[in-house]
């Protein structure tokens, strides 16, 4: 199995709303930079489990898409689109791109690069400028 199948299922299980399938995919050891540079990092799966579990708590709706990745070896690069409404009805679509590491095919390190202050504008229910919505498409 590839890295990017191995990635690509854990967006299917997220899209799904299947934590425990998404945890699967993680050494015990993992690290995850949600913002990489933005916010410190989380270690170890029950620290990932915390925050999935708070993300999940106010997503009614995810539909996380990568549109393009390239892998060496134990390297995936990954850029996509992290969309889903919010449980209050907001309509949330980011441009996403990430780096993860795997060790055999679990994933091991993982750093997400992400806008925040874009991130917090929409989840606030800002109109996305024009620019943006292109690229979300």
């Amino acid at each position: 199995m590839s890295r990017h199948e191995i990635f690509h299922a854990l967006v299917e299980a997220w899209n799904g709303g299947d934590v425990d399938a998404v945890l699967s995919l993680m050494t015990d050891t993992v690290v995850w930079h949600i913002a990489a540079a933005a916010i410190p990092p989380v270690s170890g799966k029950a620290a990932v489990r915390a925050v999935l579990a708070k993300l999940r708590s106010d997503m009614a709706e995810t539909r996380w898409r990568i549109l393009r990745h390239a892998e060496s070896a134990d390297l995936l690069f990954v850029e996509g689109v992290d969309a889903y409404r919010r449980t209050n009805g907001v309509e949330v679509a980011m441009p996403y791109a990430a780096v993860v590491e795997f060790e055999g095919n679990l994933i091991a390190s993982w750093r997400d690069y992400i806008d925040t202050r874009r991130m917090e504008s929409l989840r606030a229910g800002d109109t996305p400028p024009d620019y943006l919505c292109a690229l979300t498409r």
